[in-house]
């Protein structure tokens, strides 16, 4: 993934499987040459306690900049259980608050090589109102993910995709009600799940990390990194897109992702503060 065109600089799943990925990545932009680089290979990563001596944190929030943009709600087909699942479904992809806080971003440090050790406790991914909670995860590689299906009635299906193609599979297993399908994370990056079933509104991205230095934005907008060792390292910005372009089958096609970094100084039990905004066209870093 690269950065969408425009990046700016500012003061510091789903059923029926269509052909084509709802998704590609962004073409990179010159823009903005203070911002990061994005391609920067990321270090193996060592647990190391000895660097963590008076960690530093990191934080920040996403807001959203500029005119609001149309997320119509997605007509049910009679092929997607309109009885159960509703008429319509609400577009999952852009969730701002009426302050503008923007959550399921997602912030990770790409270039930390030694650290603090991963939580790998079990993480659960439910399908509920048939669209999948969480929409936006971030978890450890080797990490357990459990699939579950609290909608009574439905069968769904888990059809789980490494990337932004249609032709590098993680798993694809139906999903009955009531019983738990259980995947364990191998690879990092991000994964997308969608399903086949006939629910083709249904979206969600796993992300995978070999640290654990990375945060999902919540429903106020707000991310937190704690026990980051001092240093100088690229954090970097993810957001899935919202704008949707086109119908692929019946499923729809949404715009690339955005994607940008910039640089930060975590000092010796310092508190470094990282705000990003996003907007119609681009997406901006604040300092």
């Amino acid at each position: 993934m690269r950065p969408l065109p425009l990046v700016a600089l500012l003061g510091l799943v789903a059923c029926r499987r269509a052909p084509t990925q709802p998704h590609e990545p962004a073409r990179p932009s010159t823009a903005a040459p203070a911002v990061a680089p994005v391609a920067v290979a990321a270090p193996i990563y060592r647990v190391d306690p000895t660097v963590l001596d008076h960690p530093g944190v990191l934080r920040g929030s996403v807001r959203w900049s500029g005119p609001r943009p149309s997320t119509a709600p997605m007509a049910v087909g009679p092929g997607g259980n309109p009885d159960l699942c509703g008429a319509t479904q609400g577009d999952p992809t852009l969730v701002v608050a009426p302050d503008g806080a923007v959550a399921n971003s997602v912030l990770w440090l790409s270039d930390i090589a030694r650290g603090a050790a991963p939580d790998l406790a079990p993480v659960t991914v439910d399908q509920l109102g048939c669209r999948y909670e969480p929409h936006v995860l971030a978890l450890p590689v080797g990490a357990e993910v459990r699939f579950g299906n609290s909608d009574h009635g439905l069968l769904h299906n888990v059809h789980a995709y490494y990337g932004y193609d249609d032709d590098d599979n993680w798993f694809n297993q139906a999903s009955p009600h009531g019983l738990t399908v259980s995947k364990r994370v191998q690879r990092a990056g991000v994964a997308r799940l969608i399903c086949d079933a006939g629910h083709v509104w249904m979206l969600a991205y796993v992300h995978a990390f070999t640290h654990p230095y990375y945060a999902v934005t919540d429903a106020a907008g707000r991310y937190e990194l704690r026990a980051v060792p001092p240093g100088r390292y690229t954090l970097r910005f993810w957001h899935e897109g919202w704008t949707r372009r086109a119908m692929e089958g019946n499923r729809p096609r949404f715009s690339p992702a955005v994607e940008t970094s910039r640089v930060v100084d975590v000092a010796p039990g310092g508190t470094v503060t990282a705000d990003f905004s996003l907007g119609p066209d681009a997406v901006a870093v604040a300092r």
